[in-house]
């Protein structure tokens, strides 16, 4: 195990991990990240999520945090992006077509400059835009989402996806997520530890589903939550409590308290 002293950058997953089942950062949660910080530690948000739902979701006293977005699709810090691996427009149209041919009845989603259009009205409660997919398929896509109940009426398509596609699986939600390929949280974190001159084995990174398995294998020390899918806690270094028990609070501080084992 590394020694805890080395530990100065913490890369943490959102959903289920830093964020209570009620969305929430707990206050031991972010007692622990503000003491990290205030130490010169410093804080990566590695989440599936857009750029545009991580900042509402984070007490503002964190500040502007580094992101990894979009499943490492993106970074953006201070507001600015830094760092891009989208689906080319030509693979995105092609997947749109793909999927309305297969399935009509499938709501389909396109990730593009930072917003999410459909090609149908939904019960979705955040922001979206109806619009002809073929049109906005123009443009390269940080993500395709496939939505419907009969998904696996797409395997033909996943099996068909353009070399510059892959997909991405849980488990956990009933959709299908398509990245670029080479999108990954690992890769973007590798990115941006390269640009910032700091070593992979500064990182004690947090997460719970298939989205963060590299990301844990790469790090210094990879964490799974106790509430992380059986392939994430596979290949992590160390499980803590749930995301409901203040698990990520509890590896920071024995991580603080420079501690040479976790428990």
């Amino acid at each position: 195990m590394p020694e805890p002293t080395n530990l100065e950058i913490a890369a943490i997953d959102m959903d289920d991990t830093l964020l209570r089942s009620d969305g929430s950062v707990s206050p031991r949660n972010l007692a622990a990240l503000q003491q990290w910080q205030r130490t010169g530690r410093q804080i990566v948000i590695a989440t599936g999520r857009p750029r545009r739902s991580v900042q509402p979701a984070l007490p503002a006293v964190l500040g502007t945090l580094p992101i990894i977005c979009y499943n490492g699709a993106e970074i953006h810090i201070n507001g600015r992006t830094i760092y891009e691996r989208l689906i080319p427009a030509d693979a995105v149209r092609q997947i749109v077509e793909q999927a309305l041919t297969i399935a009509p009845e499938a709501t389909i989603g396109l990730e593009v400059h930072g917003e999410l259009y459909l090609n149908r009205v939904t019960n979705r409660t955040t922001p979206y835009h109806v619009a002809d997919l073929l049109e906005v398929a123009r443009h390269p896509a940080a993500k395709v989402l496939l939505f419907g109940d009969q998904l696996e009426r797409l395997t033909p398509l996943l099996a068909s996806l353009p070399s510059t596609a892959r997909a991405l699986l849980s488990a956990r939600y009933r959709f299908i997520q398509i990245l670029a390929e080479g999108a990954d949280k690992a890769v973007a974190l590798c990115e941006l530890m390269a640009a910032w001159g700091r070593s992979l084995a500064d990182v004690v990174a947090f997460g719970d589903d298939t989205n963060d398995i590299e990301m844990l294998r790469i790090s210094g020390f990879g964490v799974a939550m106790a509430n992380a899918v059986d392939e994430v806690r596979a290949v992590a270094d160390h499980i803590t409590a749930t995301n409901d028990e203040d698990g990520v609070a509890l590896v920071l501080e024995r991580l603080l308290m420079d501690k040479t084992e976790l428990a």
